[in-house]
């Protein structure tokens, strides 16, 4: 492994909430007797009668909050007719949170996943990457002293179990070092040392699991040092690199512009979307550019959880609205005719929908926009896991809404096969 401190290798989302500010989800009250489904790949579904009947149970009070969540993300994919996404779903495991604990983690993601199968949800895991060994959220990781995937996490034996459209899994080394006090557009960090793009190697080691779906993180800083300026040739031809490799491996890539709206020009210096530094075009300006440089590819996710932008609250899902539509306007404009994937502004977890972000809001001729939730499961869906199962066991009881039990599920067909081809 690199001489990277394991506080570089931190899921990335931490560094982004200051101090003090906590993102805690926004839960709707939702009755449970039904569960309504979404026969949603990346196409915006019609949906016709239910086609056979199922059930997915809590076992517990943790299981259960986690299970409404994914219900109200659902609902409101239905009631609007529109595609999801979970670009990321986190649970720990391994020695850092210990047998027993990996064991009932698992049992909560297995029955999460059981209903994400239902829905014909397409799914990444977070998270693949060269992680120090104490990292619990390490899907897959690298033996010491390598770049190169070979140890599985406990979570792959749920991943192998479950097989639905699009599974996949986050590839996090291209933004390794990102979290550096020094790192920016100006230092960007040595390839290959500090962060790396997944290969040959990797994809091989991804595909034989079962992977279909790569979500490749980059940073902007590496690949446009200067907003609104031209890309790093020498950055994009390592991208593009990867993209194709992914692909002659069978993996289709969705591209996860990783950044939260903030971008570090130098250090001490960062600039944060809608400022008059970045405009809210500088997104849309960047996408215009890497469609046409990179292979075509299966989407793009505009922007990880854009919550440090340079203004707060609705101003912020205002900018957040006018920013993301004009990147699919750009995206489309530069020929990229692939899924854009789209975020809430801030974190938004599955429960999140309907109620922090109540209407969707992209228009796309081409009619492939997928919205996107990130799943965690401790009680404010941080991904930290700061607590012990039978520690959020307890807070979840405390704020359950019903007793765990068995949620009905009407399934859904879709109007026509996902599709599963390069665009």
């Amino acid at each position: 492994m690199s001489p990277v401190s394991a506080a570089l290798h931190r899921r990335p989302t931490a560094p982004s909430r200051p101090p003090g500010r906590r993102l805690r989800p926004h839960r709707a009250a939702v009755g449970a007797a039904v569960l309504l489904l979404v026969a949603a790949g990346f196409v915006a579904p019609r949906l016709l009668a239910p086609d056979r009947a199922a059930t997915v149970c809590a076992r517990d009070a943790l299981q259960e909050r986690a299970l409404l969540d994914l219900q109200q993300f659902a609902s409101w994919l239905r009631q609007y007719r529109v595609a999801g996404f979970v670009g990321e779903v986190g649970w720990p495991g391994g020695p850092a949170v210990g047998a027993t604990d990996s064991a009932r983690w698992n049992a909560l993601a297995e029955q999460w996943f059981t209903a994400a199968d239902r829905m014909r949800l397409p799914v990444a895991a977070w998270a693949a990457g060269p992680w120090p060994a104490g990292y619990p959220l390490a899907v897959d990781r690298a033996a010491p002293g390598s770049r190169a995937l070979s140890i599985p996490g406990p979570q792959t034996s749920v991943l192998a179990r479950h097989t639905g459209p699009l599974r996949g899994v986050s590839a996090a080394d291209g933004t390794f070092g990102t979290s550096a006090a020094d790192f920016s557009a100006a230092d960007p960090g040595a390839y290959g040392s500090a962060y790396g793009y997944e290969g040959a190697a990797d994809d091989t080691y991804l595909a034989a699991q079962g992977v279909t779906l790569l979500r490749l993180s980059v940073s902007w800083e590496r690949l446009q040092p200067v907003p609104m300026g031209p890309l790093a040739p020498a950055e994009v031809a390592r991208l593009r690199d990867a993209v194709s490799a992914a692909q002659n491996h069978g993996l289709h890539v969705l591209l996860d512009l990783h950044g939260y709206g903030a971008f570090r020009a130098a250090p001490g210096r960062t600039l944060l979307l809608g400022s008059a530094q970045l405009p809210a075009g500088a997104l849309a300006d960047l996408w215009s550019r890497l469609i046409p440089a990179l292979p075509p590819m299966y989407g793009y996710d505009l922007l990880n959880e854009p919550s440090r932008l340079a203004v707060k609250g609705q101003a912020a899902q205002l900018l957040w609205r006018a920013a993301s539509q004009q990147a699919v306007d750009a995206i489309r404009r530069a020929g990229g005719t692939g899924v854009a994937v789209v975020g809430g502004y801030a974190r938004m977890g599955p429960g999140d929908w309907g109620t922090a972000q109540p209407r969707p809001w992209i228009v796309d001729p081409r009619g492939r926009v997928a919205y996107d939730a990130h799943a965690y499961f401790d009680s404010d869906g941080s991904g930290r896991y700061a607590s012990s199962y039978a520690s959020e066991l307890t807070r979840a009881q405390q704020s359950a809404r019903q007793a765990p039990g068995c949620f009905g599920l009407d399934l859904f067909a879709p109007s026509s096969a996902v599709d599963r081809t390069l665009p």
